[in-house]
């Protein structure tokens, strides 16, 4: 592990009883990232652009709502299918404090994750409920829905949208870092208040188990 990385290890010495919310993200953070980005790029004639905002700035309305038809059909099947990550579930089961999900997917899709996999979450908002990440908007909305102040919250993604959501909210951030992610990290660890190499690692911190 390199040094950046070492260096944002939460201290010893951190309360992490501090929180009262902590809000996850979803693929690649509390499931195995199972959604083939590339197939749907070329399904909805996308190339090299995130896809979400890529279908939200299509003028055509009728052509828009096709490509969400589209976009959430590989959701709902991808959920159908999820696995859940590494001590994933016993993370956020093992948990005292209000906890939930903020994705970019349906909500409906995280619902169908959640039911499935036995997820006890406290909210859940999918894109259809605030402007999704990066904007603060949903992490806002959870935070104000529950009553708690941004210092009191942490916001816990694998992703640079996750980072930038927690910060323009006021909260703390927490990158986990994974196989997949680690080298396209090192572009945006600096974002991270703190970062883990897995949810293990998060649950030893935020004393779960």
């Amino acid at each position: 592990m390199n040094q950046e990385i070492q260096l944002r290890r939460p201290e010893s010495s951190e309360n992490s009883s501090k929180f009262e919310l902590i809000a996850f993200d979803l693929d690649g953070t509390l499931i195995e990232l199972n959604i083939p980005f590339d197939e749907i790029r070329r399904r909805l004639g996308i190339e090299k652009r995130f896809i979400l905002e890529s279908i939200m700035e299509e003028s055509d309305v009728q052509r828009r709502q096709k490509m969400f038809r589209i976009l959430e059909s590989y959701e709902l099947r991808c959920a159908m299918e999820a696995r859940p990550a590494y001590y994933a579930v016993e993370l956020v089961n093992g948990l005292d404090v209000i906890k939930g999900v903020i994705t970019r997917n349906s909500r409906k899709s995280a619902e169908i994750v959640a039911e499935r996999l036995g997820f006890n979450f406290d909210f859940i908002f999918g894109r259809e409920d605030a402007k999704p990440k990066p904007s603060p908007e949903p992490l806002i909305l959870a935070l104000r829905m529950f009553d708690v102040r941004p210092s009191r919250a942490l916001m816990v993604g694998d992703f640079l949208f996750d980072l930038l959501s927690g910060k323009a909210a006021g909260t703390k951030t927490a990158l986990i870092l994974t196989e997949r992610n680690k080298e396209m990290a090192k572009s945006f660890i600096h974002h991270a208040d703190y970062v883990f190499e897995s949810l293990k690692e998060l649950a030893d911190f935020l004393e779960v188990g």
